[in-house]
């Protein structure tokens, strides 16, 4: 060792028990090795690809939410959610617009294979059932292969529109045997990942009178129904409609400007 503290080959001295300081990261190893680079982020580990599409399903002849539909194709029904029952049974909670009061309940109950109807609630414009139902769904299908169907979805003319999302390949086979299985399969659009959550752009009570207000034909030209007569139909007053159908009118304005 020289006066100046180092040993013979020119590395510093350590000390026994102070610790070695390692490359920086922008420093090579010692005694010129290959320079280190940082670690870029951890990747997620693989798993099965989730999709979601959209389709529409021709529901099977017997399902009563076929006939129903079929016979009045003005009507517009949403499923809002279903329930398996023991033996066989499936509870549909459904709402139809325009409601009749809850006169359609009758009309239910008599198509084949339904046992029970029971009235929720009901408007001129709109009236929420439940259905006690024996007979065939598409229920099975989607319960083996575990997808999940997003409710609310509309039935229109036997025709229900669903957005299922589930693995690729149990999606891909849902496809295939729904293929065979129904009289008419339409895919509408299908992607990689849940489908986009958007906010409601009205709220429940803003789409009814807006429902209402277009069945009737206040937006028609020219008017087939006055405001008068439009607010009587949905039990509010004058002003009051006036003001909700400004707001109603603002949001859609707003949404596509």
């Amino acid at each position: 060792m020289n006066g100046r503290g180092r040993v013979r080959g020119g590395a510093r001295k350590v000390p026994p028990h102070a610790p070695r300081k390692g490359p920086s990261k922008d420093q090579g190893t010692a005694h010129g090795g290959r320079r280190r680079h940082p670690e870029g982020p951890p990747h997620p580990p693989e798993g099965p690809v989730v999709v979601s599409c959209r389709l529409k399903v021709t529901l099977p002849k017997e399902l009563w939410l076929r006939t129903f539909t079929v016979n009045h194709p003005e009507v517009r029904l949403d499923v809002l959610d279903r329930l398996e029952l023991d033996g066989g049974a499936t509870l549909f909670e459904v709402q139809i617009r325009p409601g009749e009061r809850g006169r359609w309940g009758e009309e239910i109950r008599s198509l084949p294979r339904v046992e029970e109807v029971e009235l929720i609630e009901a408007t001129e414009s709109s009236a929420v059932f439940r259905v006690y139902y024996r007979g065939r769904t598409f229920v099975p299908i989607l319960k083996r292969l575990k997808l999940l169907r997003h409710f609310p979805f509309p039935v229109r003319n036997g025709v229900a529109a669903w957005t299922v999302v589930g693995p690729e390949d149990k999606v891909r086979e849902l496809l295939n045997e729904l293929a065979h299985d129904s009289t008419g399969l339409q895919l509408e659009a299908i992607h990689r990942g849940p489908p986009p959550r958007r906010p409601s752009l009205l709220t429940p009570r803003q789409e009814e009178i807006l429902h209402q207000a277009m069945t009737e034909g206040y937006f028609d030209v020219p008017r087939r129904i006055s405001l008068t007569d439009l607010a009587e139909k949905l039990g509010l007053a004058i002003s009051t409609l006036s003001v909700t159908l400004a707001v109603i009118e603002k949001k859609i304005v707003e949404m596509h400007s």
